[in-house]
């Protein structure tokens, strides 16, 4: 691995693990702005109440599961970029 490879995977995985905290911890209003315009297309803007709370809550969990899988993804990328460099050092030697 050279040392632009390691950058680079070191920049992709700081940036899925950003894009993940911030998925995970707005994912509640990403989901309710989602649910509101859901119920905006609904007719006349009316719909069951426990039908929009689902909408939501749904919504609001797709967030969060997109951003724990970036956030792990990102975590598991980071180690990689920091061990593969040891073992491959280790190997060659």
């Amino acid at each position: 691995m050279s040392k632009d490879h390691i950058k680079t995977f070191c920049i992709i995985s700081i940036l899925l693990i950003i894009a993940g905290f911030v998925l995970m911890f707005s994912s509640v209003s990403y989901g309710t702005s989602l649910g509101s315009s859901w119920l905006m297309k609904q007719s006349e803007g009316i719909a069951d109440t426990s039908q929009y709370n689902m909408i939501v809550k749904t919504y609001i969990n797709n967030f969060v599961i997109i951003g724990s899988i970036s956030l792990i993804t990102g975590l598991l990328l980071a180690m990689l970029t920091y061990f593969a460099p040891l073992f491959l050092r280790k190997n060659k030697g």
